[in-house]
């Protein structure tokens, strides 16, 4: 029987190991200075070590702050996405910090407005599409909002982060492990600004083997268009050399085309492992993507931007031959 639960909401309240769940706040100001907050829970399959964490990634210097709480200083809702970690408290809404430790001194309050969550109904629950019924994935995706506005301030280590009239972000992931090869880009700070988007090829294990799986969204004047492998999404062309990663899709009229790069400064963000969340996720903050949405009409939208996050992540040239292309370079 299907069973419809919120995808922001926690899902490790059984306490099953190996087990991770992590929200993902990217929030940026009017003047395009980007943050990234994490909280999240891990506990290990191997041991017995769990964690609670707050993870901050400041992208003006691509330094990255790991945190580690008690996990009883760990309370989430199973309902709604309502977090709190010691003293601090995360929603969909809200963010409020305040932590102080050797290494990060970080307090303050965000708050989001007009939020725009990807649709979650029975036959479709959340980005995952039928997917999220199958309880063997490796690893359980959510896009919380594609892009709202934000108001307040954050200070970190005595720098000032001032949110007022800037732009957010929020996506999660939860399961037994990240997948072995991905791809990911995001923005939502593009010249047009009714314009979001969030894509990811990742590699999928399914039964005794495997396929490439992906997640495509695009946000453009109150409409998503989705272009998914549950959809029936077909990849055009797909290629890669090692810094480049181009893609057309296409979805009965509409055609996608994306092209995504790296960024010059790369922070390492953490992510689950066998014995403990370790460094091994570099992403920028400062990255490119170009996109051009069209159908038999003409253009819907063509733009592009610098300030998009990018994860490159694993044996690309294998993730690319599966999902049917080949790498080049």
């Amino acid at each position: 029987m299907m069973f419809l639960r919120d995808p922001s909401a926690y899902h490790g309240e059984n306490n099953k190991r190996p087990f991770f769940e992590g929200w993902y706040h990217k929030l940026v100001t009017n003047d395009g200075r980007a943050l990234v907050i994490i909280p999240g829970i891990y506990r290990s399959g191997f041991n017995n070590n769990q964690t609670a964490f707050v993870m901050i990634f400041d992208g003006d210097t691509g330094e990255v702050f790991y945190e580690r709480f008690e996990v009883q200083q760990f309370s989430c809702s199973t309902s709604s996405y309502s977090l709190h970690i010691g003293s601090n408290h995360f929603s969909s809404q809200n963010i409020t910090l305040d932590i102080e430790s050797e290494a990060l001194t970080i307090k303050g309050q965000v708050t989001a407005d007009n939020l725009k969550p990807w649709p979650v109904t029975l036959f479709e629950p959340g980005c995952m599409g039928w997917y999220a019924y199958v309880p063997t994935m490796e690893c359980f995706h959510g896009i919380l909002s594609m892009d709202h506005s934000l108001d307040g301030q954050i200070e970190l280590n005595g720098s000032n982060y001032d949110f007022v009239g800037g732009r957010g972000y929020i996506e999660k992931d939860w399961g037994r492990n990240f997948p072995e090869n991905w791809i990911w880009a995001q923005s939502n700070n593009f010249s047009n600004s009714d314009l979001s988007i969030t894509a990811s090829l990742a590699t999928i294990p399914w039964k005794n083997t495997a396929f490439a799986g992906f997640i495509v969204g695009l946000y453009h004047k109150n409409n998503l268009y989705r272009f998914t492998t549950y959809r029936n999404t077909v990849t055009k062309e797909i290629h890669y050399d090692s810094n480049k990663f181009s893609w057309q899709l296409r979805q009965n009229d509409l055609v996608l085309e994306l092209t995504i790069e790296k960024g010059h400064k790369a922070g390492l963000l953490y992510a689950p492992d066998k014995m403990d969340m370790v460094p091994r996720v570099p992403e920028y903050l400062d990255g490119n993507i170009y996109l051009k949405l069209y159908d038999h009409k003409g253009t819907i939208v063509e733009d592009q931007t610098t300030s998009a996050a990018v994860e490159i992540i694993g044996d690309v040239r294998k993730l690319i031959n599966m999902a049917g292309g080949l790498p080049s370079g």
